[in-house]
Protein backbone atom coordinates (compact mmCIF):
# COMPACT_ATOMS: atom_id res chain seq x y z
CA UNK A 1 0.00 0.00 0.00
CA UNK A 2 1.26 3.71 -0.84
CA UNK A 3 -1.43 6.06 0.85
CA UNK A 4 -3.76 3.64 1.52
CA UNK A 5 -3.56 2.77 -2.30
CA UNK A 6 -3.18 -1.16 -2.80
CA UNK A 7 -0.02 -1.96 -4.82
CA UNK A 8 1.79 -4.96 -5.99
CA UNK A 9 4.92 -5.76 -8.08
CA UNK A 10 5.84 -8.44 -10.37
CA UNK A 11 9.47 -8.17 -11.35
CA UNK A 12 10.52 -8.37 -15.17
CA UNK A 13 10.05 -11.99 -16.67
CA UNK A 14 6.72 -12.40 -14.37
CA UNK A 15 5.36 -9.67 -16.07
CA UNK A 16 4.43 -12.27 -18.48
CA UNK A 17 2.65 -14.69 -16.97
CA UNK A 18 -1.06 -13.81 -16.67
CA UNK A 19 -1.34 -15.63 -13.40
CA UNK A 20 0.73 -13.32 -11.50
CA UNK A 21 -0.87 -10.27 -12.42
CA UNK A 22 -4.39 -11.95 -11.60
CA UNK A 23 -3.12 -13.20 -8.02
CA UNK A 24 -1.77 -9.54 -7.46
CA UNK A 25 -5.34 -8.38 -8.40
CA UNK A 26 -7.11 -10.90 -6.50
CA UNK A 27 -5.34 -9.80 -3.41
CA UNK A 28 -6.51 -6.31 -4.02
CA UNK A 29 -4.01 -4.80 -6.21
CA UNK A 30 -5.43 -1.88 -7.94
CA UNK A 31 -2.08 -1.03 -9.57
CA UNK A 32 0.62 -3.52 -10.61
CA UNK A 33 4.31 -1.88 -11.32
CA UNK A 34 6.48 -4.33 -13.44
CA UNK A 35 9.80 -2.77 -13.74
CA UNK A 36 12.01 -4.57 -16.32
CA UNK A 37 15.46 -4.87 -18.04
CA UNK A 38 14.02 -6.33 -21.45
CA UNK A 39 16.57 -6.03 -24.68
CA UNK A 40 15.97 -6.90 -28.12
CA UNK A 41 17.75 -10.49 -28.11
CA UNK A 42 18.82 -12.31 -25.23
CA UNK A 43 22.02 -13.34 -23.83
CA UNK A 44 22.48 -17.21 -23.41
CA UNK A 45 24.91 -18.59 -21.15
CA UNK A 46 27.23 -19.30 -23.74
CA UNK A 47 27.51 -15.72 -24.27
CA UNK A 48 25.71 -16.41 -27.93
CA UNK A 49 22.82 -14.16 -28.36
CA UNK A 50 19.22 -15.65 -29.19
CA UNK A 51 18.87 -15.82 -33.04
CA UNK A 52 14.45 -14.92 -31.99
CA UNK A 53 14.37 -11.50 -30.74
CA UNK A 54 13.31 -10.89 -27.05
CA UNK A 55 8.75 -10.26 -27.87
CA UNK A 56 7.73 -6.89 -27.23
CA UNK A 57 5.08 -7.28 -24.61
CA UNK A 58 4.00 -3.79 -23.97
CA UNK A 59 1.83 -3.56 -26.37
CA UNK A 60 -0.21 -6.78 -26.30
CA UNK A 61 0.83 -8.81 -23.11
CA UNK A 62 0.41 -5.54 -20.70
CA UNK A 63 -2.56 -3.98 -21.98
CA UNK A 64 -4.34 -7.27 -21.50
CA UNK A 65 -3.51 -7.78 -17.99
CA UNK A 66 -5.10 -4.75 -17.09
CA UNK A 67 -7.88 -5.35 -19.09
CA UNK A 68 -8.29 -9.03 -17.46
CA UNK A 69 -7.68 -8.02 -14.15
CA UNK A 70 -9.38 -4.71 -14.30
CA UNK A 71 -6.36 -2.88 -12.51
CA UNK A 72 -3.56 -0.41 -13.47
CA UNK A 73 -0.20 -1.00 -14.62
CA UNK A 74 3.16 0.28 -14.72
CA UNK A 75 5.53 -1.46 -16.88
CA UNK A 76 8.96 0.36 -16.63
CA UNK A 77 11.61 -0.94 -19.27
CA UNK A 78 15.23 0.46 -18.98
CA UNK A 79 16.58 2.29 -22.38
CA UNK A 80 19.52 2.57 -23.95
CA UNK A 81 22.44 0.66 -24.32
CA UNK A 82 24.87 -0.99 -21.19
CA UNK A 83 28.05 -3.04 -21.51
CA UNK A 84 28.88 -5.46 -18.24
CA UNK A 85 32.20 -7.49 -18.74
CA UNK A 86 31.52 -9.42 -22.03
CA UNK A 87 27.59 -8.17 -22.31
CA UNK A 88 26.13 -5.70 -23.97
CA UNK A 89 22.22 -4.96 -23.59
CA UNK A 90 20.22 -2.67 -26.10
CA UNK A 91 16.96 -1.98 -24.08
CA UNK A 92 13.44 -1.25 -25.80
CA UNK A 93 12.61 1.68 -23.77
CA UNK A 94 8.84 0.08 -24.10
CA UNK A 95 7.54 1.72 -20.86
CA UNK A 96 3.82 2.21 -20.78
CA UNK A 97 0.87 2.65 -18.14
CA UNK A 98 -2.25 0.83 -19.08
CA UNK A 99 -5.32 1.66 -17.54
CA UNK A 100 -8.29 -0.97 -15.95
CA UNK A 101 -9.76 -1.19 -20.06
CA UNK A 102 -6.96 -2.08 -21.30
CA UNK A 103 -5.84 1.39 -22.26
CA UNK A 104 -2.67 2.92 -22.98
CA UNK A 105 -2.70 5.96 -20.88
CA UNK A 106 1.06 6.86 -21.81
CA UNK A 107 3.76 5.16 -23.69
CA UNK A 108 7.72 5.96 -23.20
CA UNK A 109 10.00 6.49 -26.66
CA UNK A 110 13.29 4.59 -26.71
CA UNK A 111 14.88 7.24 -24.10
CA UNK A 112 15.29 8.21 -20.95
CA UNK A 113 11.79 9.51 -19.73
CA UNK A 114 9.65 10.62 -16.70
CA UNK A 115 5.98 8.92 -17.10
CA UNK A 116 3.27 10.79 -15.21
CA UNK A 117 -0.30 9.36 -15.70
CA UNK A 118 -3.70 10.01 -13.21
CA UNK A 119 -4.56 6.48 -11.52
CA UNK A 120 -8.37 7.03 -10.86
CA UNK A 121 -9.89 3.97 -10.46
CA UNK A 122 -13.37 5.49 -10.03
CA UNK A 123 -12.75 6.67 -13.88
CA UNK A 124 -13.41 3.46 -15.17
CA UNK A 125 -16.64 1.12 -14.76
CA UNK A 126 -17.37 -2.21 -15.46
CA UNK A 127 -15.21 -3.71 -18.89
CA UNK A 128 -17.45 -6.05 -19.67
CA UNK A 129 -21.47 -6.47 -19.52
CA UNK A 130 -21.51 -9.70 -18.43
CA UNK A 131 -19.91 -8.30 -15.31
CA UNK A 132 -16.93 -8.21 -13.87
CA UNK A 133 -13.81 -10.69 -15.43
CA UNK A 134 -12.49 -11.10 -11.33
CA UNK A 135 -16.70 -12.02 -9.92
CA UNK A 136 -17.50 -13.69 -12.35
CA UNK A 137 -14.51 -16.52 -12.53
CA UNK A 138 -15.32 -20.15 -11.83
CA UNK A 139 -11.96 -21.25 -9.89
CA UNK A 140 -13.93 -24.91 -9.44
CA UNK A 141 -13.55 -25.80 -13.41
CA UNK A 142 -10.12 -25.37 -13.21
CA UNK A 143 -8.91 -28.62 -11.24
Amino acid sequence: MVNDFPIGVLNCYEAEFFELSRILALKGAKLIAMPTAADYFYNLPDGERTSIPYPDISRTLIPAHSLENHCFISYCNRSGSETVGLGTWQYRGNSVICGPHGDILIAARNEDTLMVADIVPGDYCATHPEGAYLKNRRPELYK
